[in-house]
């Protein structure tokens, strides 16, 4: 007997006992009794929570006293607590693993494939290449198909995809057979295929091409070996393009390979294309947006995709055997072009002797820029980019944007904060290269300057630094409660560091700098120290321009240090989940993450003050170009510019083709794969 049937019985069973039980009753119920005396009281239920953190969890019972003296007893009251819960996001009802809207499934990537273990053999006339395709280290079974073979001696390329054949071995081990080509292993050659997926691609014709990757192996041994290293590393390419690569040529190159691969063709005599571009000339043409020759089928057009200057020569050439080799490069036309695209694109003005010569391209500059010559002086890029200023006061010298190399050697810490109501009193420090030093100095000789009276007479003539204080109020854990009456979510104040509401402990080594507090019923705060520290010129004959505004010295890229602390109370306050790492932006934007005022520096806890949840340009649109959404290049009223609707929106456009426009006080910008998507926009014609 099953256990429902065992149930069901003894059901039965009560209900017929009940039922023989009452039978034996005849007469008619009698009139109601008397109502019974009230029951005793039961115990007092606990009391709700009426304090939060800054994460939502509860911490308990609102206190009975006036624990931060601030003369009411408030949620402010709360800090004390230690009581905690762990309550589930909303979105995490349908979008936690494993629910019915799973945003890890949602975001996974495609396979990135990596090929490993390449082995070639002669096979009567025939050449065998062997190799293992893998995705993490999990075999990738179902690749079927080879869509092109090239191989090249050093000098040339021969097109072998129309004979050849692919095996799969099992267990992600496959054989790339390409007939009549057992002779090629007789000389030195690299090899290059691109294979795909094709049930895989068929199956998912929104996939853009994942299911394809490039692969290349030396065979007997590498071709360009006499050339010397590749002065351009893999991870250089990673660290922008990804682990999925560089997509070009109708597939992903993996970026982790560097050029090694773009060497097969480029630089090369292709038996279908003739001579094919050089590498240098693709890469400096891509990343400077000056590229405009033709690649069939398709042709390539300018475009800017790079996110830093193209004068940092570091960010490609990273180590520092590929930059110095770059940073010997004589003057020469290729070279020059490669960047510069033209005579034009080097700023000669109109009538300049160098546009008289027949061909710049092909040229011999060393006649001038050489030894003996007339321009000896200037005969490596060096001679030309250093001393260069970029768009956000970074000084270019051997190749590197000092701002950043020199920023990587502070370490600027807010300590404290301490809030009584009236003044907000904040403790903060700094080290150079390991090394404390005084905030307070104001001799650059001396260690790195934060701060200086302007002084016509001082020697440098300082001007006003751009120190200053930047706040913002938390509404649960987003900082969304700015203090401006006019734009929602926008800090309403930024008091400046200086000489006036800062002085250094007896060690000279903690600064201490006070501020009146700002009106706010938030629990926390954060706030952030704006402005660039200077340490002296690495060029000892700077611009006059840039010597007037920051005399011997140069500022540099130190992160902006910011701290939460508990309104009216003063201390640290509960961490903030972690969302956004700064280092991965970092990755792209090397010396260019967008600081305004050139003092907001290359930390998204920083940018939160700013660009949160509450931010919209609605009122730039109105207060400064007095437009409405007829007349907006988007057709919209107002543009989110929290950091993650701008950044989300910002990075995709030209892939989704989806625009975003936003406009700032300081011009309009706008984002789209073509111009015609953004309304009335302004072409120059």
């Amino acid at each position: 007997m099953t256990k429902f049937n065992v149930f069901q019985r003894l059901c039965w069973t009560f209900l017929l006992a009940l039922t023989l039980g009452l039978a034996g009753c005849d007469g008619d119920d009698g009139a109601a009794g008397a109502a019974g005396s009230n029951g005793t009281d039961g115990a007092d239920g606990t009391d709700g929570l009426a304090c939060w953190d800054l994460n939502g969890n509860g911490l308990g019972d609102l206190p009975d006293e006036d624990i931060n003296g601030d003369g009411v007893v408030d949620v402010k009251d709360c800090a004390g607590a230690s009581a905690s819960a762990t309550p589930l996001e909303s979105c995490g009802v349908c979008h936690d693993t494993g629910s019915i809207a799973d945003a890890g499934a949602a975001h996974a990537l495609p396979p990135i494939e990596a090929v490993s273990n390449v082995a070639f053999a002669a096979v009567g006339a025939d050449l065998a290449v062997t190799f293992d395709l893998a995705d993490a280290g999990v075999p990738l079974t179902s690749y079927d198909e080879v869509m092109r073979a090239y191989v090249n001696n050093g000098g040339t390329v021969t097109d072998y995809r129309d004979v050849v054949t692919m095996a799969n071995n099992g267990d992600g081990n496959y054989t790339i057979t390409v007939a009549g080509a057992a002779a090629e292993a007789a000389i030195n050659n690299r090899w290059l295929f691109r294979i795909r997926d094709s049930v895989a691609e068929a199956a998912n014709p929104e996939s853009d091409r994942e299911f394809r990757t490039y692969f290349y192996a030396d065979f007997p041994d590498n071709p360009f070996a006499a050339d010397g290293a590749l002065v351009v590393g893999g991870d250089a390419c990673a660290a922008c393009h990804g682990p999925e690569g560089i997509r070009v040529h109708g597939s992903n190159f993996i970026a982790s390979d560097g050029g090694e691969p773009c060497l097969t063709c480029h630089g090369a005599t292709d038996g279908r294309f003739g001579a094919v571009p050089a590498l240098v000339q693709v890469a400096h043409g891509y990343h400077s947006s000056i590229a405009s020759w033709e690649d069939p089928p398709e042709a390539i057009e300018p475009h800017v995709t790079y996110p830093t200057y193209m004068n940092n020569c570091s960010v490609c050439h990273s180590e520092d055997a590929q930059l110095a080799a770059v940073n010997a490069m004589s003057v020469s036309g290729a070279g020059c072009f490669s960047c510069h695209g033209s005579l034009a694109g080097l700023g000669f003005e109109e009538g300049n002797f160098h546009y008289s010569i027949t061909d710049p391209e092909t040229a011999d500059c060393t006649v001038c820029h050489g030894a003996g010559g007339v321009a000896a002086s200037l005969a490596a890029v060096t001679d030309f980019h250093n001393g260069a200023i970029t768009e956000r006061d970074g000084v270019i010298w051997e190749g590197e944007d000092t701002a950043v190399t020199e920023g990587a050697l502070f370490d600027w810490q807010i300590t404290g904060v301490a809030d009584d109501g009236t003044d907000l009193t904040i403790t903060w420090e700094a080290s150079y290269d390991g090394i404390a030093f005084s905030p307070c100095n104001a001799d650059p000789a001396a260690g790195p300057v934060f701060f200086a009276d302007a002084d016509p007479a001082a020697t440098p003539p300082f001007e006003p630094d751009n120190l200053s204080i930047l706040r913002n109020y938390a509404q649960g854990e987003d900082f969304i409660l700015g203090t401006n009456p006019n734009r929602a979510g926008q800090p309403g104040s930024s008091p400046g560091v200086d000489a006036d509401n800062t002085t250094c402990d007896g060690s000279g080594l903690v600064a201490t700098t006070v501020v009146a507090v700002e009106e706010t019923d938030a629990m926390y705060g954060r706030v952030a120290i704006q402005g660039k520290p200077r340490v002296l010129n690495v060029d000892p004959t700077p611009d006059p321009g840039f010597a007037a505004e920051y005399g011997t010295t140069m500022p540099v890229r130190a992160k902006t240090p910011t701290f939460d602390w508990v309104v009216g109370v003063g201390g640290k306050a509960p961490d903030r989940r972690a969302v956004a790492d700064t280092s991965l932006c970092l990755n792209c934007h090397v010396g260019s993450l967008y600081q305004h005022g050139g003092n907001r520096v290359d930390n998204i806890d920083m940018c939160t003050l700013c660009h949160n949840a509450a931010a919209n340009d609605e009122y730039v649109r109105v207060d400064t170009f007095g437009v409405d959404a007829s007349e907006a290049y988007d057709g919209r009223a107002g543009q989110a510019f929290g950091i993650k609707e701008m950044v989300h929106a910002v990075h995709p456009a030209g892939a989704t083709g989806n625009p975003v426009v936003i406009y700032r006080g300081r011009g309009i910008y706008g984002w789209a794969d073509d111009v015609s998507k953004l309304s009335n926009w302004p072409t120059g014609d």
